[in-house]
């Protein structure tokens, strides 16, 4: 497959890891991003590049998001890294360097528990074990009897090392106790991941937690869920020093914790909501008015739901119009998440093998029809007027 950047003026860089380990890279450096189609290189949040111009000067940029993208057509998979300029290298601490000890802390709401006992279960297979883990709805890996929970909390936040992953949904955000755990994580600077279950949108991420921050959505594209959970698997191993776990046993890990997550019966009354609604109606913002008019677009016209992304640049296309407005993250977060919410009610499905391209299905068609007739819209309007209709301004 070819190189995307064989016509750019790419250079060599190199690559440090927290673990010591260094790779030399090809790229094409812009202020806030590298691009590189070279996909063997395992690119991490907290690396750092290190560039050797001509005059010899050496500038260094820290890895804000690895920015993995899957190929399509003949476009091969590449990166598209977002750095931050940094004036000096960074300086990683090792073992000897601090004395407390790594922990897991899982941030969620009870009702979500069966999501995160799926969470759990995968990373004992990843190789920690109930030492290394806090999640107050697992048996064995909660609060114990009689401690107060906040300063047992507390405790763990001051004591340990810890990484804290929050399953964000719209029950997290309803728990006073999730929201306390948040912040107290945040106020004391520890190293975070989001996970974000079924029905909850990266757009809708609020509180003191920095919704940039690229996380792991479980009713996603399945090849990016793959990748991020690839990746998450390298974080842990490399963290906890824990040993290799081998591309087949980890294959059976992942395919095991992604088939249990899609038998889950969501408890989010949000989604339950929807479930119970035949039709869009009253209802309609249940899978939010850009899924609605996405959909109606595609069912109006070739059935063609489509995301094209390229250096710089993603376009969701819905039969002949193109959806986005303009390129801004929160715009296409929320284009995004409209397409993660038609396949996660069964209204589009996938085809065209690694391309993003998706059908509209025969229940989608009807719920388009619904949608259209009984909102009265016509689709021969630009998405950019529809949308207006609902007060969604450009």
């Amino acid at each position: 497959m070819r190189s995307i950047l064989k016509n750019f003026p790419t250079e060599k860089l190199i690559l440090h890891k927290p673990s010591g380990g260094t790779y030399e890279v090809k790229g094409l450096v812009e202020p806030s991003e590298i691009q590189s189609d070279d996909v063997t290189v395992p690119i991490a949040p907290n690396d750092y590049f290190e560039r050797n111009l001509p005059n010899g000067i050496i500038e260094y940029y820290k890895v804000i998001d690895p920015g993995f993208y899957k190929g399509m057509q003949d476009i091969p998979d590449h990166y598209q890294t977002k750095v931050q300029r940094i004036a000096t290298p960074i300086v990683y601490k090792t073992e000897d360097d601090s004395s407390l000890p790594r922990m897991i802390f899982i941030s969620h709401s009870s009702k979500d528990k069966e999501y995160t006992k799926a969470f759990v279960d995968l990373l004992f297979g990843i190789g920690l074990n109930e030492d290394d883990i806090v999640c107050s709805s697992y048996p064995g890996l909660g609060v114990p009897l009689r401690a107060s929970v906040y300063e047992w909390l507390v405790e763990k936040f001051q004591e340990c090392d810890l990484h804290v992953f929050y399953f964000l949904s719209h029950n997290y955000y309803k728990s006073a106790a999730s929201l306390n755990e948040m912040g107290a994580a945040w106020a004391l600077k520890q190293k975070w991941d989001g996970i974000l279950l079924p029905g909850f949108s990266f757009a809708e991420i609020t509180g003191c937690i920095d919704p940039s921050q690229i996380g792991i959505k479980l009713d996603g594209d399945i090849d990016e869920l793959k990748h991020r959970l690839g990746e998450l698997k390298d974080d842990i191993v490399e963290e906890f020093g824990l040993r290799a776990v081998s591309a087949t046993r980890w294959e059976k890990i992942r395919t095991e914790f992604i088939d249990t997550i899609q038998k889950i019966v969501p408890t989010d009354e949000h989604l339950q909501d929807v479930e119970h609604t035949p039709t869009l109606s009253a209802k309609r913002d249940s899978i939010t008015i850009y899924a609605c008019v996405m959909l109606m677009y595609a069912a109006s016209s070739d059935g063609i739901i489509m995301v094209v992304s390229t250096l710089g640049y993603t376009s969701y296309q819905a039969g002949e119009y193109n959806m986005e407005r303009n390129q801004n993250p929160r715009e296409l977060a929320l284009w995004e998440d409209a397409v993660s919410r038609l396949i996660a009610k069964g209204y589009i499905k996938r085809i065209g093998g690694k391309n993003q391209i998706y059908q509209v299905t025969d229940e989608g068609y009807n719920i388009a029809d619904t949608f259209r007739k009984q909102n009265d819209l016509d689709p021969s309007k630009k998405p950019t007027e529809t949308l207006l209709e609902f007060g969604e301004q450009t």
